[in-house]
């Protein structure tokens, strides 16, 4: 029996200690894989921003150097990381610099491989050049990006030095351990940069290809001597998808263990105690044969040890649910249990006629108190308000802190909301007193306090707590160190806003969604020679919503695309509905979003709404915006140019608010100009704008494009476009949007005569 119990005492006990160990590794891989991607899609960020540059400066070889020079000053004033920029030509001479620099003869060499370097029809080669020696400009990374030409011929070499201090100096607040560090190496092993918990240190390494596997996508964890220390490191990478990088958090896994190490010791001494007592007791029980009494007080002591074994696992059990639901700071609840418990007590709440009040605490201007003392300050603050906290609330009152410098507080069964104030106004008062001896300094904070009260600001806390950070914001915008009940007058638009983001995917499924038509009006004889779909939102509870309201919304929460493919199958339906009526054809344009032109399957789900409706390729047309080029414009010429090849032609919609040119424009698929109204709104008070509207229709008519211009919405604005040569038109003038049967109409009429 004793043997028995002392076996299964070990294996629990090193079945536990094992799994410790195990979620351990685990936790310590899953943080550093997190980190490890984060950095890299900053650094990948990084890079495309220079990549951006590179791609500007191809225009100074253009012959658009007044306008190249412009815009790099102003991309590159804009962004801190870059150092410096300059532009080579095919001579390897300067032509254009930010900021004067002599070159290095090995950055000079470095710019000459970069120009002997063949040029194809994949994306530009990145070079990293020679890294200064000199410890100042140790954190100076020069990226060359060779500037190709139309031709596929390199035309020169942009060189963007990169301040990788400032990209690692943003990691610094994290938590890595004493031992833990950020690396920054080349694709061949070369270190570029290394930052720990104490700094940036200037460690430039050759790596090799031994202690980091290649060729694995992907973020990668292993366990191995990184430094050749001699000790064992827990090492997440992640290599960089088109760029020769490798970022590598790293972090001694005895440092990891040490916490573990400690347990588990101490768990062998409970153990081996354990083990004394039962060898003790069974020894004393072979000697105790000789009576029975003597054998019950065996029975007994062994009978003490199991109970204060019990109590040790229920001491741990308790001790391991305060950690999961306390803060560890204050010792207040934290915010998982704050809505397990707010949510017991509003059960309650509906059964009684009591009031009860959500409120949400925010210290004013605790940030600085970190920035300017430090966090282990902060920390001491926090701790001073938690404690006024307790003594200026009763013990029924719950409270928590839910994070950083915020609390909440749900007052429970009080007599009256007048209540609410006046414990507000406790709070207040009990909280701006002066906090002294925290680490030699005296502080002063407020707090802004929002609240929400139970039923009429909601019933769930859901709904109190997003009542209660809305009435919080409002007071630190009135001033700070005061409270706001909660109106409802406060955030109408966050709740419309809420709800029609939560129903929008419905809207789209259920066909809530109905298509509007304007009409594009051809100058030369007022004829109707085209539409454009716009899509309106047909809610049950709103009624008719504008496309303005819930774009955006479908762009930042990823249904642009459903949202997208929903408007070109109804579109191409449509056109087979006027096609069965006997209406002349005329093509109907969709609007495409940015998620959509890197969508490489779009032009084959465009091509099955038209042939399952059997329309024609020739009567749909995509219009795109400048700013949807700029995420990945080598997917995106793939994509329009499968779309060309079906028969569908593509108009660049808003030209001119954005950074192409017609030179660069003349290189994509693009069949249709349209001019952006900003230029038309003004076009008869503003010379510029007219020479700029000019010069549009003149370079797209020698492209041989087509040019319309939108916002058209006076007889002047028609007779100048038509004067200048501009194609067709398109605006309120003519026609605002109308629903399908009135568009049918208007197509059925054939000219549109403007108003006299």
């Amino acid at each position: 029996m004793a043997f028995a119990l002392l076996v299964a005492a070990w294996s629990f006990t090193g079945f536990r200690l094992e799994a410790e160990h195990d979620l351990v590794d685990k936790n310590a891989k899953v943080r550093q894989e997190g980190l490890a991607t984060i950095v890299s899609e900053n650094f990948s960020q990084v890079l495309d921003r220079a990549r951006l540059l590179s791609l500007v400066s191809a225009e100074w070889f253009d012959g658009n150097r007044t306008d190249a020079k412009n815009r790099l000053a102003a991309m590159r004033s804009a962004d801190r990381v870059f150092l410096r920029i300059a532009l080579y030509d095919e001579k390897r001479k300067l032509v254009y610099a930010s900021s004067p620099d002599s070159d290095s003869e090995t950055l000079s060499d470095a710019i000459r491989v970069s120009l002997e370097q063949p040029a194809d029809a994949g994306d530009p080669i990145l070079r990293v050049g020679p890294i200064s020696t000199l410890q100042e400009k140790a954190w100076q990374v020069p990226l060359l990006f060779p500037v190709v030409g139309r031709d596929g011929k390199v035309q020169g070499v942009f060189l963007a030095v990169l301040d990788l201090g400032y990209i690692l100096d943003v990691y610094q607040g994290v938590d890595i351990g004493p031992s833990g560090a950020i690396q920054v190496l080349q694709d061949n092993g070369d270190e570029i940069a290394r930052a720990r918990q104490g700094g940036l240190e200037y460690s430039h390494e050759t790596w090799g290809t031994t202690r980091i596997p290649r060729g694995q996508g992907g973020t990668q964890s292993l366990i191995t001597d990184l430094f050749a220390d001699g000790h064992a490191d827990i090492v997440s990478y992640r290599r960089l998808d088109h760029y020769p990088f490798l970022i590598v958090i790293s972090r001694n896994f005895e440092e990891l263990l040490s916490d573990y190490a400690a347990n588990r010791a101490r768990s062998k001494n409970y153990l081996w105690l354990f083990t004394a007592c039962i060898a003790g007791l069974t020894v004393w029980l072979v000697r105790s044969t000789r009576g029975r009494e003597r054998l019950f007080d065996a029975l007994v002591a062994a009978d003490l040890d199991k109970q204060q074994l019990i109590v040790q696992l229920k001491d741990q059990k308790r001790h391991a649910l305060e950690l999961a639901s306390n803060d560890t700071l204050t010792g207040l609840s934290n915010r998982r249990m704050f809505h397990e418990m707010g949510t017991s007590h509003l059960t309650q709440a509906k059964r009684s006629r009591k009031h009860y009040g959500l409120m949400y605490i925010d210290l004013d201007r605790f940030k600085s108190v970190n920035d300017t003392l430090g966090h282990h300050v902060g920390d001491l603050l926090l701790q001073v308000v938690a404690a006024r906290l307790r003594s200026a609330l009763r013990e029924s009152d719950v409270i928590a802190r839910i994070g950083g410098d915020e609390f909440s507080v749900l007052l429970t069964g009080l007599d009256s909301v007048d209540d609410i104030a006046v414990i507000a106004g406790k709070i207040i008062q009990s909280i701006s007193q002066p906090c002294p001896n925290l680490d030699g300094h005296e502080l002063r904070v407020s707090p802004s306090i929002g609240i929400a009260v139970f039923p009429q600001d909601g019933h769930k806390m859901e709904k109190l707590s997003r009542h209660a950070d809305a009435a919080m914001y409002q007071s630190k915008q009135a001033g700070r160190g005061r409270f706001t009940f909660y109106d409802p007058a406060l955030n109408p638009t966050n709740d419309r806003q809420f709800e029609l983001e939560q129903s929008l995917p419905g809207a789209i499924a259920n066909h809530e969604l109905i298509l509007y038509f304007q009409p594009k009006v051809r100058l030369s004889d007022l004829r109707i020679v085209g539409m454009e779909a716009l899509v309106r939102w047909q809610h049950p509870t709103h009624g008719l919503i504008l496309p303005g309201e819930f774009i955006p919304m479908a762009e930042t929460t990823g249904l642009d695309v459903p949202l997208g493919d929903w408007v070109a199958d109804a579109c191409c339906r449509q056109l087979a509905q006027w096609q069965a009526q006997g209406l002349a054809p005329i093509p109907v344009a969709i609007n495409v979003s940015a998620r959509q032109l890197v969508d490489a399957q779009l032009p084959r789900r465009i091509a099955g709404f038209l042939a399952s409706h059997g329309v024609d390729a020739s009567l749909l047309e995509v219009e795109i915006t400048e700013g949807s080029l700029v995420a990945s414009i080598d997917v995106a010429n793939k994509v329009l140019h499968d779309l060309e090849s079906l028969g569908v032609t593509i108009a660049l919609d808003d030209f001119g608010n954005g950074y192409s040119s017609l030179a660069y424009i003349s290189t994509l698929p693009i069949h249709t100009i349209k001019i952006d109204r900003s230029f038309i709104n003004d076009i008869r008070n503003n010379p510029q704008n007219v020479a700029i509207v000019d010069s549009i229709v003149t370079l797209a008519h020698k492209l041989k494009m087509r040019v319309i211009a939108e916002g058209v919405e006076v007889l002047d604005q028609l007779i100048h476009l038509k004067t200048i040569g501009c194609d067709e038109v398109q605006g309120y003038l003519l026609s605002r949007p109308v629903p399908a049967e009135a568009a049918r109409k208007l197509i059925a009429q054939s000219i549109l005569t403007p108003p006299q």
